[in-house]
């Protein structure tokens, strides 16, 4: 499954995008700065803003499911 993480840079992201790396699923992992999120793993990691409707939907795009952990 191609999953999408909104906020997969702080406490609860990360530990979602463990959990679906480690369930076998394809992490896209939504952050404001991917330069300073190299360390999340064997994940895409793109730029984004979970509150620009624009941004949410390029990053959602051919996605099977979306997680948001931004608060």
């Amino acid at each position: 499954m191609n999953i999408v993480i909104f906020g997969a840079g702080g406490r609860a992201g990360r530990q979602a995008v463990a959990e679906a790396r480690r369930r076998g699923h394809r992490v896209t992992a939504v952050v404001r700065d991917p330069a300073g999120h190299g360390d999340l793993g064997d994940v895409r990691v793109v730029a984004g803003d979970v509150t620009d409707p624009v941004s949410v939907e390029r990053a959602a795009a051919g996605h099977d499911a979306a997680v948001s952990a931004a608060v």
